[in-house]
């Protein structure tokens, strides 16, 4: 039997491989796709360094985190950690980075312990978990949401103090996720945010300005789903006309005031107005709105000082009262919004990295928007790959030609919610996702010298977008959307370097470590950090599950619950381990 099975499994595999060679032949000596990739420009990346940091010795810092959980005695212990390395750099005729005198920023530090007991889950979950797998998902995305707090929170802290943070996560695909949370916490019509203690009061209205619209400097397109938005960002600036803000924002009178009917319904379900007019006709902001963000920025220091170093549980609220994690990670949204507007109030350069991703960006939308676009001109189509890192790693070692370090053109992230049916773009979701936000690339580091076909892994990173020097850039499409055809203006990279991606890619290649395995075509500074922050979870995890055992054990031991202390799972796999040694 078995052995029917190995020659089975033989020939399926066989097979396989057969059909994979086939799939990588057809990426050999392919100019047409290799013309996506755009290899670094080092003087032109020198001369953006000089304009972008100006010349002199600066610090660059890495910012990693790591979690865990512990389910023992009833109670379940989270753990948070994250921690950052930094590095000094000169800029002068060459950019040189000293990672040899990469240290730890000892004084910067986010560590969070968080107990629970089992039973409370269902308050913080925010629904209750139906079956013992949702379960797991659900306890994992406690620390891991208190990580996220830890990373954005030290970046916010750094921003200016060193002028480029890189962050082992990529920014749009972070901040997609926490505003759907973020969305969906505003939906329930409540937030105990509203009421945490030692802080200014925070209306309901503020988070949904603080959600939808973000910090004053973000840009906010003017599309259908968004114009209510975009009709509140021009009254930051002051008093309009209907007629005024139509043309400002370039939309019809009747598409405005649907706009402005839909932000009246909202301002009613959430207890509070954020428009009204005036007796000359003009629209302004009700008093004190305009401070949303001010008070929202407060209250996100506020908690993340609170969860990192206070004494004060992050999650309770006193009694039975819970934040969720809808709550924990609205907060760090805001963090996450106000570290993009200190990046360009300081000149840092953000550059967040993603080393897993399985998206599919590329060949779902850039490619198709590339070959339409006239960007890319395909001799025959393109191979049939979904996974990007798997599509740009192969036609990196089947054309020799991309040379070392390359990245494709520069993207929208906004493109992740975008897929091409039958010629027409379409959104891959309800709506297309807010374009002019994030920036992002693939790229790829290193090569072999002595063979070029052996080459690093394929990561993505990417960048803040910033009209300064992205607007030249900025293109008009329609895709179709839930409601209809939409002209959407993405940012998409042209035959034109543009110096920030340009600058970004250089600075990568300056900052792996060909020495160490996992650093290599990497970052070091992340490299270091990730070690850091791991052996100090498992630290946490050793020591506090000890104190946890000391606390709950003796209760559980002089009320003879013994039930407390383990649950019948544990109980058989210690015994079952007793019993095999």
């Amino acid at each position: 039997m078995s052995s029917e099975i190995a020659e089975e499994l033989s020939r399926q595999t066989r097979d396989l491989v057969t059909r994979f060679e086939a799939r990588a032949n057809s990426f050999s000596r392919r100019q047409d796709l290799a013309n996506l990739t755009v290899h670094v420009d080092s003087p032109a990346a020198e001369r953006s360094a000089r304009a972008f940091f100006g010349e002199g010795e600066h610090l660059a810092t890495g910012i990693d985190g790591s979690m865990d959980f512990d389910e023992r005695l009833q109670m379940i212990l989270f753990y948070a950690n994250a921690t950052a390395y930094s590095c000094p750099f000169t800029v002068e005729d060459h950019l040189k980075f000293d990672l040899a005198s990469a240290r730890r920023e000892s004084k910067l530090a986010a560590s969070a312990a968080i107990p629970l007991w089992a039973e409370d889950l269902g308050n913080v979950f925010s629904r209750e978990p139906e079956v013992d797998i949702d379960l797991e998902h659900s306890m994992e995305r406690v620390p891991n949401s208190f990580m996220t707090l830890g990373e954005l929170y030290l970046a916010v802290q750094l921003c200016g103090r060193s002028k480029i943070i890189f962050l082992d996560r990529p920014m749009s695909g972070t901040f997609s996720t926490l505003s759907r949370d973020a969305r969906n916490l505003l939906r329930r019509g409540e937030s105990k945010l509203t009421g945490w203690p030692g802080t200014e009061k925070v209306a309901l209205t503020d988070l949904y300005l603080a959600t939808n619209l973000g910090s004053p400097v973000m840009t906010i397109t003017a599309r259908r789903q968004y114009l209510h938005m975009a009709l509140v960002a021009v009254l930051l600036k002051g008093e309009k006309t209907i007629d005024e803000l139509a043309a400002i924002l370039r939309v019809q009178e009747r598409e405005l005031r649907k706009a402005l009917a839909r932000l009246k319904d909202n301002s009613k379900s959430l207890g509070g107005e954020i428009v009204t007019e005036g007796s000359s006709g003009k629209l302004a902001l009700v008093d004190g709105v305009s401070g949303y963000w001010q008070r929202v920025e407060r209250l996100a220091l506020a908690y993340a000082r609170d969860a990192f170093g206070g004494k004060r549980h992050p999650l309770s609220l006193g009694e039975d009262e819970y934040l969720t994690i809808l709550d924990v990670n609205a907060i760090s949204l805001f963090l996450l919004d106000l570290l993009l507007q200190k990046a360009k109030e300081t000149g840092t350069l953000l550059i967040g990295i993603a080393k897993d991703t399985t998206a599919t960006d590329i060949s779902r939308a850039v490619l198709p928007y590339a070959s339409f676009s006239g960007r890319l001109k395909l001799s025959e189509p393109a191979p049939r790959l979904k996974n990007d890192r798997a599509f740009l790693a192969i036609l990196s070692s089947e054309n020799p030609s991309i040379a070392t370090p390359w990245r494709t053109v520069g993207y929208d992230s906004a493109f992740s919610t975008v897929v091409e049916i039958n010629g027409k773009f379409r959104s891959a979701r309800k709506v297309v996702s807010r374009e002019r936000l994030f920036v992002r690339s693939y790229f790829q580091l290193r090569a072999l010298k002595s063979d070029p076909t052996v080459r690093s892994q394929v990561f993505l990173f990417d960048r803040a977008f910033d009209p300064a020097t992205d607007a030249g850039s900025v293109r008009a499409m329609v895709a179709e959307e839930k409601s209809g055809p939409t002209e959407v203006r993405p940012y998409f990279e042209g035959e034109t370097i543009d110096p920030v991606s340009n600058l970004a890619l250089h600075v990568l290649s300056l900052n792996d470590n060909p020495e160490v395995f996992e650093a290599f075509g990497h970052n070091q500074l992340l490299y270091l950090a990730d070690k850091a922050v791991k052996a100090e979870v498992k630290m946490m995890r050793s020591s506090l599950r000890g104190v946890a055992d000391l606390r709950v054990g003796g209760v559980s031991r002089r009320r003879k619950i013994f039930g407390l202390v383990t649950t019948y799972r544990e109980q058989r796999s210690e015994a079952e381990h007793a019993r095999g040694r």
